[in-house]
């Protein structure tokens, strides 16, 4: 038993000599903490492992005792990033790891808007995700990125219902669209809310349209796409110009139109009845007056980009158009479960015009009175070829291939006095060719590439013999005889990517390749005057971000372009902004600078005609045409109701034109400058299913050229002060009316005297109407209808319809092509 006390008491001495050996007693005063720490490896041998300067700069003071080296440190390093951990016998000192919050995860939401009923890729739909904005590109394609994981998506296209649902990422959703205008079988819709015709988007001067109203409007038999797009504020309807828009002051040339991305340089159409684009094949319209983004090069005016069907991949089907001048016919078949064809031809069966009259006025140094009967012979023939490839993985193809041609020619033996006659034999053919290859891949982490290919081609021959003759003795008074040939093709590379960084950021780059070629002769009576042949590339780098930031979003852009036969580069910084005021109300500003490499130059002889040829910029002759842009718009879209406000500016510089005034020793080609500036009103209500709208513009346009007196500014021939436009569309389905009216002030014709210029305007007035109905027999859908251009059969003086023609050394009479007479078109179409 004593012994057991004697071990008890011996253990308990020895736990107590242990801990009064572990005691610490530490002082010090303002000393750093790495000397402290030394000193207590000295005294107590103790072993540490620290960053001798990174614990200098921590400075310590106290006179405590510490029961264990633990202890110590605790209390040592309380209040300092730092911390420790004892390996093995060393207490290693170091700085705290930050502890950081775990990062949000980004959920990527994918997807394509396609029609229901054809499978049929939607371009430039409207997406609203969790309220930010985007659009699909041109194959239907988005991407968002977000830390959002439920995405409440808004989409909405022309034509089509919308859709408003909630969607969750992690895979690739295809999302169907319903047509409005479609009559669809066991489907009922009721209280929905449908794009009906033309909105405006996050840009001032871009616009997106409804393509499939076109059927209803008059005139859309065969030239649906300049009919719609001649009832928008800005561009000219009164030209009646559908193969050269006009817009906002634009040049012809200097507004382009694109179709599957091939050049439509533009056929000679000589009546609004046929356009140069098929519109069976065409599937959504997007117009850009002025001040559009940098993905958009090498233009100074403005861009219609069409964009064509891809074919139907359910099943095969075919639409057939018969009218009283041409007949169309598209045919659409799937080829494997993810590809299709669409095959599409037009052809003139029958004379476009009968009997047509021209008039011959005289000026002012003549008495000459006169009509001449003339019977043209005109033929029109086009072919639409298109493959397309896609599938489930984001991979697609599509080759899309073109021809079209056009004939005109017509024949004049008139007597105009008892003294003399005109003779006059006029002939015109242009050929129109082009393809485009695209392919493209819809990457799984919000990265998508596409490659295009493209190559464009116009052949335009022009033939004129003109003789005035003595009626007693057949001597030839006054002759001229010219031949004029103008070819031009583009070839086009580009490597394009987009990708959806975040919510708020969307990069697109692109580099692209251009290659032009021109070719211009003249001949006059065995002279050739004029002989350029003219090749030209440039390489473009294009960089473009848009950034939506609640209701603010902006998109700045630049492109720089090199072009190495003038060992020149040229920025082209472009910058829109949009602002959203409220729920109904937008404020969009848009601005930039623009080159155009590839354009026409104009050609005016002494007689004040003009005439109009492609050339390539070589920056002697022909300089590289240089714009500057700045447009805006305030936009209203409330329930029913579209309106829009929107102001423009342009200035533009080297323009050329080649003068002939041999009369006053003038032949030389000259180089100018022009300036638009203007105001587009918009106003479209919907009623009961019917709308209306009405829209107007009020601009002017002005040049100044190098043998223009005092470096004055004339009116350009395209200038005309004010242009309105009234339609309607009634929806009695499936009987549909509609009527448009046009005024124009009219075009400036100026008259040439030993005085000088004087100019005269004469107002443009048309009235259209259409009468349709839509049927259906079994497995057939089809539309009958009427349509009526020039209602009251007006006699308009357009764009470039007037010809001086010489009849003696003093004297000149005038031909005006007529506008479009009164013509009423009877159509129908079929198709399952």
């Amino acid at each position: 038993m004593t012994k057991k006390y004697i071990v008890l008491f011996c253990l308990l001495l020895g736990l107590q000599t242990s801990s009064f050996a572990q005691e610490i007693h530490l002082t010090a005063d303002k000393q750093a903490l790495s000397e402290v720490l030394v000193q207590l490896r000295d005294n107590y041998d103790m072993a540490f492992s620290f960053n001798d300067a990174a614990l200098r700069k921590y400075s310590v003071t106290l006179d405590r005792k510490f029961q264990s080296p633990e202890q110590l440190l605790d209390y040592l390093l309380k209040g300092y990033p730092l911390t420790w951990e004892k390996t093995g016998d060393v207490y290693v000192i170091y700085p705290q790891r930050q502890k950081t919050p775990p990062k949000p995860v980004k959920h990527l939401l994918r997807g394509r808007i396609v029609e229901r009923k054809t499978l049929e890729p939607l371009p430039y739909s409207s997406i609203g995700i969790n309220g930010s904005g985007t659009i699909s590109d041109e194959s239907g394609y988005f991407s968002y990125r977000s830390t959002d994981s439920i995405f409440h998506v808004q989409i909405s296209h022309l034509g089509y219902y919308r859709i408003d649902t909630t969607l969750n990422p992690g895979k690739k959703h295809l999302i169907k669209l319903t047509p409005s205008v479609e009559q669809l079988e066991e489907v009922v819709v009721t209280e929905r809310l449908v794009e009906t015709f033309l909105y405006s988007e996050d840009q001032a001067g871009v616009l997106n349209m409804n393509h499939k109203i076109t059927r209803f409007l008059p005139g859309s038999s065969n030239n649906s796409v300049f009919n719609l797009l001649r009832l928008q504020s800005g561009i000219s309807a009164t030209a009646e110009a559908s193969e050269n828009l006009i817009i906002w002051g634009s040049y012809e040339g200097q507004s382009r139109i694109l179709f599957d991305d091939i050049v439509l340089f533009g056929l000679k159409n000589f009546n609004d009845n046929i356009g140069t684009v098929n519109p069976f094949v065409v599937k959504d319209i997007r117009l850009m007056k002025a001040a559009f983004g940098a993905e958009y090069g090498d233009c100074v005016g403005g861009i219609a980009d069409i964009t064509g069907k891809d074919g139907n991949r359910n099943k095969f089907s075919m639409d057939v158009s018969l009218d009283n001048y041409t007949l169309n016919g598209m045919m659409e078949t799937p080829v494997t479960e993810n590809s299709s064809l669409i095959l599409a031809f037009r052809h003139t069966y029958r004379n476009l015009y009968d009997n047509m009259n021209w008039d011959l006025t005289p000026n002012r140094e003549t008495e000459i009175n006169s009509e001449v009967t003339i019977v043209p012979d005109y033929e029109f023939r086009d072919l639409n070829l298109k493959y397309t490839l896609r599938n489930e993985q984001g991979f697609h193809l599509r080759l899309s291939m073109l021809a079209g041609q056009d004939n005109f020619s017509y024949n004049v033996d008139e007597r105009l006095t008892r003294w003399f006659k005109v003779k006059r034999n006029t002939s015109e053919t242009s050929l129109q060719k082009g393809a485009s290859l695209v392919i493209g891949k819809d990457g799984n982490n919000a990265l998508s590439t596409q490659l295009t290919m493209s190559y464009s081609a116009l052949e335009a021959n022009y033939d004129n013999m003109h003789k005035v003759v003595n009626t007693f003795n057949n001597n030839i008074r006054k002759s001229a005889n010219q031949q004029t040939l103008n070819s031009t093709t583009e070839a086009k590379v580009k490597l394009e990517s987009t990708w959806a960084v975040n919510s708020n950021h969307q990069l697109e780059g692109a580099l692209s390749w251009v290659g032009n070629r021109s070719s211009w002769s003249e001949d006059t009576a065995g002279v050739n005057f004029i002989d350029k042949r003219i090749r030209g590339s440039h390489i473009t780098l294009m960089a473009r971000d848009r950034m939506t930031f609640d209701r603010f979003k902006l998109v700045p852009g630049i492109r720089l372009t090199r072009v190495p036969h003038m060992e020149k580069t040229f920025p082209e910084p472009r910058l829109s902004a949009s602002y959203e005021i409220s729920e109904v109300l937008n404020f969009n500003v848009s601005g930039g600078l623009y080159r155009q490499y590839l354009t026409k130059t104009s050609v005016e002889d002494e007689y004040g005609n003009y005439r109009y040829m492609w050339t390539v910029a070589n920056d002697k002759e022909y300089p590289v045409l240089r714009s500057k842009h700045l447009a805006a718009s305030f936009t209203l879209e409330k329930e029913n109701t579209q309106a829009s406000v929107s102001p423009f500016y342009k200035k533009t510089n080297g323009l050329t034109r080649y003068v002939n005034f041999r009369a006053r020793d003038i032949e030389n080609l000259f180089e100018g400058h022009s300036q638009s500036r203007g105001i587009d009103f918009y106003l479209k209500q919907n009623f009961f299913g019917h709308t209306a709208w009405v829209s107007y513009t009020l601009s002017k346009t002005e040049e100044s050229f190098e043998h223009f007196p005092n470096d004055t500014y004339l009116y350009a021939p395209q200038d005309q002060r004010h242009e309105l436009k009234l339609a309607a569309l009634l929806n009695f389905d499936p009987v549909y009316f509609s009527a448009n009216y046009v005024y124009g002030s009219g075009f400036a014709i100026p008259n040439y005297s030993l005085r000088g210029v004087t100019y005269n305007r004469i107002p443009y007035h048309r009235v259209d109407a259409a009468l349709t109905y839509k049927f259906h027999l079994n497995r057939f859908y089809g539309e009958a209808g009427i349509s009526i251009l020039n209602l009251f059969d007006r006699e308009n003086l357009l764009y470039r319809n007037l010809e001086r023609v010489p009849t003696t050394q003093k004297s000149t009479i005038r031909i005006y092509q007529q506008s479009v007479p009164f013509t009423p078109t009877l159509y129908l179409k079929m198709g399952f």
